[in-house]
């Protein structure tokens, strides 16, 4: 019998962060999310972390955000929990050397988990995952576009090997620049302001263009500002990473029944609303439009929690799929940066002093950071047939050690949930229908 009649069941997930271990959990609303994930011929989750290696050292030497360094057991405990597939392609799997990304991929691949998104090489990190189930065959190609929040610095690229030059560990990166649109009456302003600054002298690549205006910043990229009638933050991609990624999703089409792209980003905003607003960056929604029409089946985006769910020619995109696990306030160990970059005494500090010393005393106390979906898909002859989305909550007000564990949300709690992601998604044209405290996307 042809795939093409038979119906796929997909469960997909946001960002999953185990620091401790969950198959010891009698904990009966978590059961249902690990009975829903099991049921499943394909569940998702974007793997945010590392799996560690003894030989693995810290590189991220300016960080405010967690250094995830996986216990050797994490990989088993997400097979576990359901998962069978995932990507690699975020913030936090270059939080150690390469000896940590080569020990994910080959714990997860032991576990029966098929992975996308890093690799040894860059071709490495661009080549789809494939996972073979009865009912289908998927492709996953994951791409990372996060930059860490005020650290000035691009996603750790992995690159090809060229000559005797070995080739960079890392992530499948789409590299992107901001943008800000002025009139022209602006730029004259900002040409004045920034001579009197003594800011109109460049090195290196840094330079004016006949459409733009650089303002330079000692070494840190600085601003681009560019003449347009219609002012404002936008943010556009590296054509050549696009392109390469495009190319991916047309080969993965001619080789599975349904393709799957997940992107991680940390960039929010647009012209309406300016940086940090909790939509999708301009660069985000046009490559997932492009993905679309070089075969994507569905978009799994996330990175910055939740941003609502677009229907484009028929497809899904979902534009943040939240958090699945949130487990980063009992990680047991850091490096020395972190505790050097909260002014801490790396010496006299331990873990929990980390903890506490993040903004309001404990990390992620934002609802959207500790709420999430499971997204149950059915798909047939190509097609997206239907989608549930089961809203989730991770226990925010437990004690510090039992937080983090996702649990079917009802009541009033769904209906929290559900109601955000309705309005979001509004904005984007797609309708949710609530019923029993599960939304229903009207296809």
């Amino acid at each position: 019998m042809s795939n093409e009649n038979k119906v796929l069941s997909l469960m997909a997930s946001g960002s999953a962060m185990y620091t401790r271990r969950v198959s010891v959990s009698k904990d009966p609303d978590f059961l249902k999310v690990v009975d829903k994930l099991r049921s499943a011929d394909v569940s998702f989750m974007n793997f945010e972390g590392q799996i560690g290696h003894p030989d693995a050292y810290a590189i991220k030497p300016y960080s405010f955000a967690s250094y995830f360094f996986g216990e050797p057991w994490i990989a088993k405990e997400y097979a576990w929990t359901g998962f069978n597939l995932t990507s690699l392609a975020n913030n936090h799997m270059n939080d150690w050397s390469h000896h940590a990304i080569e020990e994910s991929i080959k714990q997860l691949d032991e576990a029966g988990i098929v992975s996308s998104g890093a690799g040894m090489n860059l071709t490495a990190a661009r080549e789809p995952g494939y996972l073979d189930t009865a009912n289908g065959r998927v492709a996953l190609i994951s791409i990372d576009s996060s930059h860490e929040q005020g650290e000035f610095v691009q996603p750790p690229m992995a690159s090809d090997p060229k000559g005797k030059f070995k080739g960079r560990p890392g992530n499948n990166t789409i590299r992107y620049d901001v943008v800000l649109d002025a009139k022209r009456e602006t730029i004259e302003k900002l040409k004045k302001i920034r001579k009197e600054l003594n800011l109109d002298k460049f090195r290196g690549r840094e330079a004016d263009t006949d459409k733009t205006l650089f303002f330079p910043n000692g070494g840190n990229p600085g601003l681009t500002f560019r003449e347009s009638d219609e002012p404002g933050y936008t943010t556009i991609s590296y054509q050549k990473d696009v392109d390469e990624n495009l190319k991916w999703i047309k080969n993965a089409k001619e080789m599975a029944d349904y393709v799957i792209v997940s992107h991680h980003t940390h960039a929010n905003g647009d012209k309406t609303t300016g940086p940090y607003a909790e939509v999708p960056a301009d660069f985000v929604k046009k490559f997932a439009h492009d993905a679309i029409d070089a075969g994507a089946d569905i978009c799994l985006f996330h990175g910055m929690h939740g941003k609502g769910i677009e229907i484009y020619k028929d497809k899904p995109i979902f534009y943040d799929l939240g958090w699945f696990s949130w487990m980063v306030e009992t990680l047991p160990r850091f490096p020395y940066d972190l505790y050097d970059n909260w002014h801490l005494d790396p010496y006299n500090s331990l873990p929990a002093d980390i903890t506490n010393a993040r903004p309001a005393g404990q990390f992620g106390v934002s609802p959207l950071w500790n709420q999430g979906f499971l997204y149950d898909f059915k798909m047939q002859s190509g097609k997206v047939k239907e989608i549930k989305l089961h809203p989730m909550h991770m226990g925010r007000h437990l004690k510090l050690w039992e937080r983090g564990l996702p649990r079917i949300a009802t009541g009033n709690k769904a209906k929290e949930i559900l109601d955000r992601q309705v309005e979001m998604s509004d904005k984007l044209g797609t309708k949710i229908k609530i019923e029993n405290d599960i939304g229903i996307v009207q296809l």
